[in-house]
């Protein structure tokens, strides 16, 4: 082999040239295996800009101060905040919460980069941590009301909507008094219920009255059950007692409690009572006497309204509304009620509406009394006014038929009937305890 030194110069030339090209190509392959993990290390120096994090759980070093040590973490989570790479955002801060647990600022900033990411158990959790530390604020409070809320977890939310207002503050109490007021409206725990029902049947030249009052209180802010203490008058004019009594309905005070069962926002309703009747014509010498009441009652009522955009507009509803129910004081009797109604709105004017109606009634009972099995048609009018909630005038029709399975031989009155009827309704559900619970 010709040495080196020996060779021509022109080959000389080209082998320079050649052992340059292979060092070029060899110093590329070592920066290309080299870079990945440059720009790895780059990605959090520039995390503010068009790139990201490596990894999810990679965090830069908290290698700020003694006083602040995550500082220089925060410092990139704003810019990328502002960036508008709120992810990158979300996970920066979080970093700083692992490297500093206390870190105040972290947590407060993490709580509405939770909320902006629709994560709200994170940010259940950062407000819960805040607190832990004495760092709540009202208005963090108040926001882990209206998740709660939002999430149907009622207690939680009324009690996060108190610790709210236990701070103070001026603004932040009248939202949270106002949030615990609708969701007492909607979801009550604590219930007053005033009903009265008048009504005057011209047929019988009878008016009749059934009044009560219901306190209710759910048995925990989740629970569907109830316990209830209840107050009823039930009388009428054309009844009358004495050796040979009349009576067209019935005549009795009843005082009693009961456990019901309803789901929050459930249109139906299951429960049990025992009450004392005072029954007015009850004894054997037409006056009063004291008689056990026992009910056991299963109910529905839902209320549809048509939409504005729909072919019929939203002056069109329909009501439906049944029961089922056992009786002890009526002969241990058990009676269902089937009552839907059709209303059209006719004429509104403000808080002024006058409504057409038409109501189908239906009664069937066990026992076969012929005034529990009926089959009525009742077209009507009716009045309400916004301003005076709960309270409906109505004027009513009614085209009665008596079912032929009941016992006829007690009937008195054939087969059909006829009865214009005017009604004063007033129902009521009054939400009590409206303070923080």
């Amino acid at each position: 082999m010709v040495p080196a030194e020996r060779w021509p110069p022109e080959l000389w030339i080209w082998a320079m040239t050649v052992r340059g090209l292979l060092l070029r190509i060899l110093a590329v392959l070592l920066v290309m295996a080299w870079a990945p993990h440059g720009r790895a290390q780059q990605q959090f120096a520039t995390a503010g800009g068009s790139v990201q994090p490596l990894g999810n759980d990679a965090c830069p070093a908290a290698d700020g101060t003694d006083e602040d040590r995550t500082y220089p973490i925060r410092k990139l989570a704003f810019e990328a905040d502002a960036a508008g790479r709120h992810d990158v955002a979300r996970h920066l801060m979080r970093c700083a919460i692992r490297a500093n647990p206390k870190d105040l600022t972290a947590l407060k900033q993490e709580v509405y980069l939770d909320l902006n990411a629709k994560d709200n158990q994170e940010a259940i959790e950062d407000i819960d941590a805040l607190r832990g530390l004495g760092a709540a604020t009202a208005q963090l409070e108040a926001q882990q009301g209206y998740i709660y809320a939002n999430e149907k977890k009622y207690g939680e939310a009324r009690s996060a909507f108190g610790r709210a207002i236990a701070f103070g503050d001026a603004a932040v109490t009248a939202q949270a008094m106002g949030a615990i007021r609708v969701l007492d409206g909607e979801f009550p725990r604590h219930v007053l219920s005033v009903s009265v029902d008048s009504e005057y049947l011209n047929r019988f030249d009878d008016g009749i009255v059934d009044a009560g009052a219901k306190y209710s209180e759910r048995i925990g802010s989740r629970s569907p059950f109830l316990v209830f203490g209840t107050a009823r008058l039930l009388r009428d004019t054309a009844s009358n007692g004495g050796t040979l009594p009349q009576i067209f309905s019935d005549n009795a005070f009843l005082t009693g409690a009961g456990l019901a069962f309803q789901p929050h926002g459930a249109p139906f309703m299951v429960s049990a009572e025992a009450n004392e009747a005072y029954v007015f014509y009850g004894s054997k010498t037409g006056g009063g006497a004291l008689v056990p009441d026992y009910r056991a009652i299963g109910g529905y009522y839902q209320t549809w309204r048509a939409g504005p955009d729909t072919k019929l507009g939203d002056r069109f509803s329909v009501e439906a509304n049944g029961s089922l129910g056992f009786y002890s004081r009526y002969q241990h009797d058990a009676i269902a009620y089937l009552q839907p109604r059709e209303i059209v709105d006719v004429a509104r004017q403000g808080s002024l509406r006058i409504s057409g109606f038409l109501q189908e009634s239906v009664a069937l009972d066990t026992n076969r009394q012929f005034y529990n099995n009926i089959f009525e048609l009742i077209p009507g009018v009716q009045v309400t006014n916004a301003k005076l909630g709960g309270l409906a005038l109505r004027v009513e029709y009614v085209r009665g038929y008596y079912l032929p399975d009941a016992n006829a031989s007690a009937n008195p009155y054939g087969t059909s009937y006829n009865d214009f009827r005017f009604r004063l309704i007033f129902q009521k559900n009054i939400p009590l305890g409206l303070g923080a619970r």
